[in-house]
């Protein structure tokens, strides 16, 4: 597979997108396997929660707008985290 193809592959499993190829399946379940069994993804809600505290704080003191974008980019990691263990667990 070349860079394009592996890293559409990347962001249609972090979406929650059907895989175009349906030979690539398997490819993307190991992927989202792979992703899971990490250490930060393995403790997610235990740095995440804090994480969002301290930004949250941080940013309020700075900007609202930048409350915002903190609380997106939070929602963006925590639909990520879902798609990868739906992805990673059903494909066992």
């Amino acid at each position: 597979m070349d860079r394009s193809e592996r890293l559409r592959l990347r962001r249609s499993v972090r979406m929650g997108r059907a895989i175009d190829p349906p030979e690539l399946q398997p490819l993307a379940a190991d992927y989202a396997r792979w992703q899971m069994q990490r250490p930060w993804m393995r403790l997610f809600w235990l740095w995440f929660i804090p994480g969002m505290f301290v930004v949250l704080g941080l940013t309020a003191q700075i900007h609202p707008v930048l409350v915002g974008i903190a609380i997106a980019l939070g929602a963006q990691a925590v639909w990520a985290w879902f798609n990868l263990r739906k992805l990673a667990r059903s494909s066992r």
